[in-house]
């Protein structure tokens, strides 16, 4: 994945569900998560697009109608269904009602309404058969392989009813994407009926297993040839048929559990049993779970949309959690293309780790360089590994300097001296490759690919070199935690030169941007020729794809005709360009005279363009990461109106999640939204910069134009968790910090006010050009007669 240039039925549970369902808080809850538990709806609208059932272990993909149609384009087809990664289980499952009275039966194939909880789903289908409300609500346990479904049934009469219950289940075993480079093959499937109401299938060549009921299951019996469920795959449809009694003016639930394993029946058998008997409890933990992170680093503040979001792209986070066997646990990329993990997954770990998530970065970076070692051996990240193992990409060189970086930025907020010992080689190894096999003329620039997967596009870019820098300097502070002090000292004259040279050659004085690239004619017109080939890969010419072709023809000719000289080149105006403001490296005149450029003259109605030449894509990580960049220069309400244009595509196909592409197209749940959302939220507006080695965290607040009151609480730092709000009171503006370990120190930094006074703790101050500095759980700082 890169920025390419183209485009059991139990009472106490029933109860649970429905308390949700009308939005009350739960127990232990205050409003703040409960707001966000009560879920998002549809409103009856985007039926065929898709959403997630999400589970760390299993989960299910589906469409809003309550349909599992053939999706996704990996493995044409197959990527929705119940996956329980390195294996799929099924493709999807329908059920049928059947009024025994009457001897009417409806299929429930088109759901009337979708809600989508940070923890599942329900969907409604209103009045199915007459007086009679059904509705299905789903989760996927975490740390459990499979999934469970309930269909609640409403009699409005003063009847009771008798039902019939269809459940049809397609099953498709099946291995992940990429698995016969491993001579993994897909055999046909089989399934057999047990006489306790157990459905167990087996793909006939593998040792992959699912197991299926209903509870409660008296007189269950198989369907004999139901009719097939069309999907792709060779797997087979079974069906059960029992009877359901709803009484008068009451509800019914049946309870279906899916499980699996892919190694023995046995264990398919068993993960069955466990979920038809502990669901109640397995969901009140998920609940709690999904309650936490949304307490966790909570925001107080006027936008109530970003806040919203904020709060949601948390939550999406957790759905591409994958935990695998034999692999490890990670953050997944995104749905529904990409469940398994990458390199440029460090965008979404900084989020994450800004709002409290550093276990999951630890978990993920820890993936990463044991799949890297295991492939490379050399310091080289990985690009993709699959969930069977399969490393599609070796590693494009900017993902191993931002592995680096990212490894920095963690203990920066854990001061995790055990995770230090565990990375320091690995960020060693990592500088040694790109500082000698990818630098061969030993500039300091090295070579390859970077983010920006385009044909021809193999030299020294600007993106790689600026994250080089940052690897630098993250691996220089990580030296000095092992007391490493020449190590550190070279990393850091190494860094200062790397920024040098970065903002000599890159910099295009003519053209007033960063080149795309620093190297040779012959190569600036590879670049040119590449990006005319990927074009005609298309099966269909746009005739915008003709002129992009006549525009880099040109540029072909007249670079061919140039002298050949190596200097910094802009071929494909790649919004890469921009990474000199996004870290932070560039002069500051020099970064808001081209931010204020490209603004003006290459950003569409939801943010830049991935390229300013082609003007056609635009993805939430590249105007998260001009938002990011807005901040470093303190514009902090330039960078909330790249974090608005994220904003406003949210809930655009799936309630709760935002596309990969903006605005609606693309993976329906990406991870590295959050990038755009949380960094320049917290580091930014917030002003958090933490130093937990050295127990310290500087507040450095940039408070957005109408923005009087603003908190956020509960934000773990190392072995601490910090409170810090600003308020705006009768007697002048409060800064209040708080924080659970009284070991700790604060740094308060605040632009000067004139005529403003200072009190801190009640005492009056001078305000220090360090910053206020102050220690102890509970620190008030009043500032009176501020302009």
């Amino acid at each position: 994945m890169a920025m390419a240039m183209k485009i059991p039925p139990t009472t106490p549970l029933l109860s649970l569900c429905l308390t949700l369902a009308t939005a009350r808080p739960l127990p232990c809850q205050d409003d703040y998560s409960a707001t966000v538990m009560a879920g998002i709806s549809n409103r009856g609208r985007h039926g065929t697009s898709p959403y997630v059932t999400a589970g760390d272990r299993a989960y299910l993909v589906g469409t809003q109608d309550g349909n599992f149609p053939d999706m996704g384009d990996h493995v044409p087809g197959e990527m929705g269904g119940l996956w329980l990664h390195p294996i799929k289980l099924i493709d999807g499952f329908r059920a049928a009602v059947t009024d025994l009275e009457t001897d009417r039966e409806v299929t429930l194939s088109e759901s009337t309404e979708f809600i989508n909880y940070p923890y599942g789903n329900r969907f409604r289908y209103g009045a199915a058969l007459d007086s009679l409300e059904v509705e299905r609500f789903q989760f996927g346990p975490d740390r459990q392989p499979g999934l469970v479904v309930q269909y609640v049934f409403t009699n409005a009469t003063a009847r009771p009813r008798r039902l019939g219950f269809l459940l049809s289940v397609k099953t498709d075993l099946r291995p992940v994407w990429q698995s016969e480079r491993l001579g993994i093959h897909d055999g046909r499937d089989s399934v057999g009926w047990q006489s306790d109401g157990l459905f167990i299938a087996r793909d006939t060549d593998n040792p992959w297993f699912c197991a299926w009921g209903v509870t409660p299951a008296p007189g269950a019996r198989a369907v004999a040839d139901p009719p097939p469920i069309r999907t792709n795959g060779m797997g087979v449809t079974a069906a059960s048929r029992q009877t359901v009694s709803v009484g008068p003016h009451a509800t019914s639930t049946l309870t279906v559990v899916i499980a699996g394993s892919a190694t023995n029946r046995d264990s398919a058998v068993d993960a069955y049993r466990y979920l038809a008997a502990h669901h109640a409890d397995l969901l009140r933990t998920k609940k709690a779970h999904y309650a936490s992170v949304i307490d966790r680093a909570r925001v107080r503040i006027p936008d109530q949309h970003l806040q919203e979001v904020y709060n949601w792209v948390r939550v999406d986070a957790e759905w591409l959690v994958r935990d695998v066997p034999g692999m490890g646990r990670g953050l997944g990329a995104g749905l529904l293309e990409y469940p398994w993990w990458f390199g440029t997954e460090t965008y979404s770990l900084q989020a994450l780790m800004s709002a409290g998530g550093a276990e999951i970065a630890k978990e993920t970076l820890g993936l990463l360089k044991n799949q890297s070692e295991k492939t490379n051996g050399n310091g080289r990240i990985i690009h993709e590994v699959t969930t069977n193992g399969v490393v599609y990409n070796p590693g494009n060189t900017q993902e191993t300097s931002q592995f680096i970086l990212t490894v920095g930025q963690v203990l920066d907020w854990t001061g995790d001296m055990a995770f230090a010992r565990e990375m320091y080689p690995a960020m060693k190894r990592g500088l040694h490759w790109l500082l000698t096999d990818m630098d061969r003329n030993k500039d300091l620039f090295p070579e390859g690919y970077g983010i920006t997967e385009v044909t021809g596009l193999d030299a020294e870019l600007i993106d790689v070199a600026v994250y080089t820098q940052r690897a630098l300097e993250a691996t220089a502070r990580v030296a000095d935690m092992m007391q490493e002090s020449d190590s550190a000292a070279r990393y850091r004259r190494l860094a200062a030169e790397l920024k040098a040279r970065i903002n000599n050659r890159f910099w295009l004085e003519a053209d007033t941007s960063y080149a795309d690239f620093y190297g040779t004619r012959d190569q600036a017109v590879s670049a040119a020729v590449g990006a005319v080939r990927q074009i005609r890969l298309a099966d269909t010419l746009t005739p915008r794809d003709r002129e992009m072709i006549a525009y880099y023809e040109r540029l072909r000719d007249r670079y061919a005709a140039m002298p050949d000289t190596s200097r910094g080149w802009l071929t494909n105006r790649n919004g890469v360009t921009l990474t000199p403001m996004e870290m932070g490296i560039a002069p500051r005149a020099r970064a808001i005279g081209l931010l204020e450029k490209t603004r003006r003259e290459d950003v569409g109605p939801y943010g830049p363009f991935l390229s300013a030449v082609e003007r056609q894509a635009t993805m939430t990580i590249g105007t998260g990461a001009l938002a990011v960049a807005e901040s470093n220069y303190g514009r902090t309400d330039e960078a909330l109106w790249y974090m608005d244009k994220i904003v406003n595509t949210f809930n655009r196909v799936t309630p709760g999640s935002i596309s990969e592409m903006m605005p609606d197209y693309g993976c329906f749940v990406i991870a590295w939204t959050a990038y755009g959302i949380v960094v320049p939220l917290v580091r930014h507006v917030f002003g958090i910069e933490p130093d937990a080695m050295h127990k310290t965290v500087v507040l450095a607040p940039h408070v957005p134009r109408g923005w009087d009151d603003m908190s956020i609480e509960s934000l773990p730092i190392g072995a601490t968790s910090i409170d810090f709000s600003r308020a705006r009171t009768d007697r002048g503006i409060e800064y209040r910090v708080d924080g659970s370990d009284g070991g700790w120190t604060f740094i308060l930094r605040l632009e000067d006010s004139p005529g403003a006074t200072y009190y801190l703790n009640g005492k009056p101050i001078a305000l220090p050009p360090s910053g206020i500095r102050m220690s102890g759980t509970h620190n008030r700082v009043l500032v009176v007669g501020a302009k």
